[in-house]
């Protein structure tokens, strides 16, 4: 306790989709406790999102050598770290092995952790309040909301709140003002994913491109993360018409904003599908593999894109997913953009 208000400890190491919903469980903690001190553990990999965030006092970023034995090395020294800091209350929103020990290293009076199946791994036994779902079907915004409930916390209004500075909102203005019409709207559309099971064809977001392009109303800009501009050089070359492939960003941040200026996303269930609903932009969700209940936007505005079973509660072999994709024609999401950009925000 810092002057009888507690030390609290978020732990979501990664993937930044999951990181980008943790973070209404975040506001949500600040609210209940604004005099208390909240910390979180990520990788480096998605400490971006959490930088300059008004709602927390202290980030704790693990760098993971690639190297096995330097890596498991370099965690155990990262979770003394934590265990220095001296916490009240340590909320393991990730649910694995990894997160159970860094939580349990911390020594902490109230240890909160998913119980299973949701924590898997065994992780959850590191911790002393365990919290089980009334459903393996909630979105994981829901369940992490429940887990701060668990901690005393009083959930209110979902509220994501990605900051911007300054700096990053005058270098995407100006490249948005020099490289687009400003009478027309700016359709982002997110190809690259991060495993088969998620990836609708290629040729169909090209042809989506395409049918966006003709429209005439719209600019579409084709967003890409590290490692994909091959995925989005192959998406345009397939196209007949000419969509703008992003720059490279330097950072999260940068890719917030750049989102915050379009009309519509679409994309898979990925990390950039869930920071485009945390700037509060509408979503075209294309789902193949994964379970639209779990993972959909948690935003206002969305049109989830589904051709599996109505009730999904873990994930799909790559087969089954392509079969699922397969079955989404171009014309169908182009339906759901255009009856999306009718409704208000």
């Amino acid at each position: 306790m810092i002057n009888g208000f507690p030390r609290i400890l978020i732990i979501r190491f990664s993937a930044i989709g999951d990181v980008v919903r943790v973070l209404p469980a975040l506001n949500a903690l600040r609210h209940s406790f604004p005099h208390g001190q909240i910390d979180w553990a990520v990788e480096q990999k998605s400490k971006d999102i959490l930088l300059d965030h008004p709602a927390l006092d202290q980030i704790h970023v693990f760098k993971r050598p690639a190297e096995v034995k330097k890596a498991v090395l370099a965690f155990l020294q990262f979770c003394k770290t934590l265990r220095d800091s001296r916490y009240d209350i340590v909320l393991d929103f990730h649910g694995i092995f990894k997160s159970g020990i860094a939580a349990g290293f911390t020594r902490a009076k109230d240890r909160f952790a998913f119980a299973p199946p949701r924590g898997k791994e065994l992780g959850y036994l590191f911790s002393n309040h365990k919290v089980r779902l009334p459903s393996m079907l909630l979105n994981r915004v829901e369940e992490n909301m429940l887990l701060c409930e668990a901690a005393n916390a009083r959930p209110g209004a979902v509220e994501y709140s990605i900051p911007l500075s300054e700096e990053v909102e005058e270098a995407i203005d100006a490249y948005v003002q020099e490289q687009f019409q400003s009478a027309k709207r700016i359709v982002a559309l997110h190809a690259p994913v991060d495993r088969p099971s998620k990836q609708w064809p290629i040729d169909r977001y090209a042809a989506l491109a395409d049918m966006l392009l003709s429209d005439g109303r719209f600019e579409v800009l084709l967003t890409w993360g590290p490692g994909q501009r091959a995925c989005v050089e192959k998406l345009a070359s397939k196209c007949k018409r000419n969509p703008h492939i992003a720059p490279e960003t330097p950072g999260l941040k940068e890719y917030a904003c750049m989102i915050r200026h379009c009309a519509l996303y679409v994309g898979g269930d990925t990390g950039p599908m869930h920071i485009a609903a945390a700037m509060d932009v509408p979503v075209v969700a294309i789902f193949g593999g994964t379970s639209p209940q779990k993972h959909q936007p948690y935003n206002k505005i969305s049109h989830i894109l589904y051709a599996g079973p109505k009730e999904l509660d873990r994930n799909l072999t790559e087969r089954q997913a392509k079969a699922y994709l397969d079955a989404i024609t171009a014309d169908q999401v182009y339906d759901a953009c255009i009856d999306l950009l009718k409704k208000p925000r």
